[in-house]
């Protein structure tokens, strides 16, 4: 499955973003991603292994330097997962 990665940066702030083509995210668990151990029906439906903590600890990490964190996703078409941080 394709991951494309991407960024942009000007003076103040560098922003990447890594767009996937997997299952996507259902509209109603967008704000629960970043959430410590939280994990998506469908990604447990798949049987996908994983401890849901990989997000929250990005998150994190990019909060702690003052950046942020963003998600678009399409259910059944991929996510973009985005993050921006300062100069």
């Amino acid at each position: 499955m394709p991951v494309t990665i991407t960024y942009v940066y000007d003076n103040a702030s560098v922003t990447v973003r890594v767009k996937d083509q997997g299952f996507g995210i259902p509209k109603n668990e967008i704000d629960k991603v970043f959430d410590r151990f939280y994990r998506s029906e469908d990604v447990r439906e798949h049987h996908i292994s994983g401890f849901g903590i990989g997000l929250y600890l990005c998150y994190e990490i990019i909060n702690l330097h003052n950046g942020t964190v963003d998600v678009v996703s399409i259910p059944g078409k991929g996510s973009t997962f985005s993050f921006t941080l300062p100069f």
